[in-house]
């Protein structure tokens, strides 16, 4: 039922299992939506082989079989409920996984088309991963800073070209050989720049560029169309919010949870502003906007690299419907800069880390000035380029500057709660950005 990986130890799968719908994909592979006995649903590909039935794995062919799906036709429905819409598929073969612990599971087929199976699926009824819709309507509109889209496969509600609002089964992008994630080129750029091997200007020309990419991503989303929020939406904003500064404030333990407990009035007062937004433009939104979402690829023959906004399923942590809601674009804008403060808290503490045998970000180690110095620029400079390019698109109002500040707090609310579900040490992050700041008002 699983993907190989860690996460097998943390996801319960209760038996007995309910085959739901199959999508035959010839040859001894399907695609199959299965229930377990608690009401999950769950996306299992397939493989017949002598011993019967099971889970297909890399190497088996189901990946690629789904592909020579994708590449025969626009696009299609099953009797079952499944379907699919192939954009750009070609037939490829030959595959390999991917060789890190994933919520997910991804197969790259013929080093050109990375396909990612779904594996937890939401309940019956709620939409599941946007992906689907976004890159679509991204790729409607030209966007072309993402990795190319070769199709999708849903379930669910959709029209006879297999185009769905459905359940998110199965996507398949173009691969990017090479390619590094924005947590490794990021800080490593930062790292450069504290060397002396690079100058302020090139190590911030990346969140430059990101800017404008940014500022594109939105102008294409607005072509989906723009609403505007209701007072009711407003007040649920900062009533959400509310609840996360309250459960920080009574999750956050030691050092880190005692700044907290001095800083929540500010915060509070902050966020209470959320309630007087009614208005406020709203756009389907990434949701999920963060360094590490950004790809970037070494060009041949002097070319620039280039960067590319990855993974459209939106925020993992907020309930499917609200990732499907439109937002306002000060969403992406926010979490953006806040994960250019988030790069420079990573080689603060780490690197300090390393030099003095001990975590401790407030430690010697790099630079503490110059990495400050280069937080307060990207981010500055990323604000800049996005505004620009917005004004070039038409789009300058969507971003809304009084979401700047709740929204920037709020974000970092939710960096306490990843740190406790996820990764404890994490905590260092909103404690330093927060110190400074609160610091800097």
């Amino acid at each position: 039922m699983l993907p190989p990986g860690e996460r097998r130890a943390i996801m319960d799968v209760a038996g007995p299992l309910a085959l739901e719908q199959v999508l035959d994909l010839g040859e001894g592979h399907a695609v199959a939506v299965v229930q377990s006995a608690d009401g999950a649903r769950w996306t299992v590909p397939l493989t017949a082989d002598e011993g019967g039935v099971r889970r297909s794995r890399p190497s088996d062919g189901t990946a690629e079989r789904l592909v020579g799906l994708l590449a025969r036709g626009r696009g299609g429905r099953h009797a079952g409920g499944l379907g699919w819409q192939g954009l750009q598929a070609r037939v490829v073969a030959g595959e390999r996984g991917i060789d890190v612990d994933q919520t997910n599971e991804s197969v790259i087929v013929g080093e050109q088309v990375v396909v990612k199976w779904m594996t937890r699926l939401p309940s019956a009824g709620e939409p599941g991963s946007p992906a689907a819709r976004l890159i679509t309507c991204l790729a409607d509109a030209g966007f072309a800073d993402m990795p190319a889209p070769w199709g999708f496969l849903t379930s669910g509600d959709g029209d006879a070209d297999g185009r769905a609002d459905g359940q998110l089964l199965a996507s398949a992008v173009a691969y990017l050989p090479g390619a590094e994630d924005g947590w490794d080129w990021a800080t490593a750029d930062l790292r450069s720049l504290v060397r002396g091997a690079i100058t302020m200007e090139q190590a911030c020309a990346a969140a430059e560029r990101i800017g404008q990419i940014t500022a594109r991503m939105h102008a294409s989303l607005a072509r989906d169309g723009v609403q505007h929020a209701s007072a009711e939406q407003a007040r649920q904003w900062r009533d959400a919010a509310r609840a996360e500064l309250a459960w920080a404030v009574q999750s956050v333990t030691g050092a880190e949870g005692e700044r907290l407990r001095g800083w929540a009035d500010r915060i509070d007062a902050a966020l209470d502003g959320l309630a007087s937004l009614s208005g406020t433009p709203l756009i389907a939104v990434h949701g999920d906007l963060h360094v590490g979402q950004v790809l970037r690829a070494r060009s041949a023959d002097g070319l620039p690299d280039r960067m590319l906004v990855t993974d459209f399923d939106g925020n993992p942590t907020l309930p499917s419907a609200q990732r499907w809601s439109r937002q306002p674009a000060a969403v992406d804008v926010v979490s953006m800069a806040a994960s250019l403060d988030h790069v420079g808290r990573i080689v603060q503490f780490r690197d300090s880390a390393l030099d003095t045998g001990r975590e401790s970000g407030r430690a010697s180690g790099p630079d503490q000035a110059l990495v400050r110095e280069w937080i307060a620029q990207a981010q500055a400079r990323f604000l800049a380029s996005y505004r620009m390019a917005a004004k070039a698109a038409g789009i300058a109002e969507l971003l809304d500057d009084r979401l700047l500040e709740p929204l920037r707090l709020r974000q970092e609310l939710r960096e306490y709660r990843y740190a406790a579900e996820h990764l404890p040490h994490w905590v260092y992050v909103p404690d330093l950005a927060l110190t400074e700041l609160l610091a800097a008002h």
